[in-house]
């Protein structure tokens, strides 16, 4: 096995922890611990919080971390510093994008193509440009002006890794031939899998002798935390003890928007939002939950729902891509909006237990499927090192 020489291309990076960056963090780490030489380029702020330091080696992996100027949303920003310090990083054997879209990326991808030809280029793009649907005007006619200038910059890449096996479909609409997509599986690490102690937990939120169904992820619109909290009436109705917990960071001001429903629904006390939480409250949480809730609108994975079946919780979700792959014997889907599938789904595992017990256990077994170990050591290094040699 050849040690490589690997550039990471990342609009944000540890110590940010959602999910693209946790997935990008673990990988490199799993490279690194096979010897590869590993360079993260990236920005040194989101949302807020700046980075002071701008270089920094982190458990081997090298994090250069450069100033944006200006952002809007996801992908127009102003970040020249991300293509200068990867321009100074000579010699890499890949170029790993993550994401189309992002115009200092395809600039990069251009020199590599023209000046570095030795690079092997690798994009993985966690989703199509503004890929939710009902957008105002001018934002489609910006979405059909990307996708112009996207399409022949994204048949420079070697290669387009899918993190499901449905996303070829788009990937090739946007310019990647389809022999060029590989599949790479996101995984979780070891530490998901740590055992803890959650009485403090159920104490502070009062979850004794309740069910939970939870929830973790940003809470926002279109991760659809309203539409579990819209079919607790019913549920309680008939299951007082049935209580919604919500963990997650809070987006566009929607904490208050659920718990204002919560009220006017007459379920404030079945509903807990307890906000972002500490990687060891997140399993705290997850182990005192039963039925975990995927509701939202789209997930190229689901790196949550992932963590929810390693801490043994049926699973009910939306039937977006990442979950038509994660959930099979070991949870329901449904279809987003449709508040009667979600209520069937919920109330259908609530009432029987016994299935409810063994979507919990097929949960568990099925989640070593998907170890970070796993997900570097037989997909994503092995792309890297076919695509090596083909240049």
């Amino acid at each position: 096995m050849r040690k490589l020489k690997v550039g990471y291309l990342v609009a944000s990076f540890y110590p940010f922890g959602d999910g693209m960056e946790n997935y990008c963090l673990d990988s490199v780490r799993e490279l690194v611990k096979m010897g590869h030489e590993v360079h993260v380029f990236t920005s040194d702020r989101k949302d807020g919080k700046i980075i002071e330091k701008k270089e920094e080696v982190y458990q081997g992996i090298h994090i250069h971390r450069s100033r944006t100027f200006w952002r809007y949303r996801h992908y127009l920003d102003f970040c020249p510093g991300v293509l200068l310090d990867f321009l100074k990083c000579k010699d890499l054997d890949v170029l790993h994008v993550h994401s189309f879209g992002f115009i200092f990326y395809d600039l990069a991808v251009l020199y590599s193509k023209l000046f570095r030809r030795q690079t092997a280029l690798v994009n993985t793009p966690y989703g199509p440009f503004m890929c939710l649907k009902d957008y105002p005007w001018w934002q489609e006619v910006l979405k059909w002006c990307f996708k112009k200038v996207e399409y022949p910059l994204n048949t420079f890449y070697d290669g387009a890794i899918q993190i499901n096996p449905q996303q070829w479909k788009w990937i090739v609409d946007e310019g990647v031939k389809k022999e060029k997509v590989f599949l790479s599986i996101v995984g979780i690490s070891n530490n998901t899998y740590d055992k803890v102690d959650n009485k403090d937990f159920i104490e502070k939120y009062n979850l004794k002798g309740k069910l939970v169904i939870s929830n973790l992820n940003r809470v926002m619109e279109y991760k659809g935390q309203h539409q579990i909290i819209q079919v607790l009436p019913d549920i309680v109705k008939e299951y007082p003890n049935v209580v919604f917990l919500s963990m997650g960071r809070e987006k566009d001001g929607w904490i208050k928007h659920c718990k204002d429903l919560a009220k006017k629904l007459g379920v404030e006390k079945n509903v807990i939002i307890v906000g972002e939480v500490s990687e060891e409250d997140k399993l705290k949480g997850l182990d005192a939950s039963e039925i975990f809730v995927q509701s939202s609108k789209w997930e190229a994975f689901g790196i949550v729902t992932l963590e929810a079946m390693a801490r043994k919780n049926a699973i009910v979700s939306t039937d977006n891509e990442g979950s038509k792959f994660l959930v099979e014997k070991n949870g329901l889907l449904y279809k987003w909006e449709d508040l009667d599938g979600l209520k069937s789904n919920l109330l259908k595992l609530i009432k029987d237990k016994k299935l409810r017990e063994e979507m919990k256990e097929e949960s568990y077994k099925r989640s070593f499927k998907f170890t970070n170990e796993a997900a570097v050591r037989d997909y994503l290094e092995p792309v890297y090192q076919k695509l090596r040699l083909r240049k």
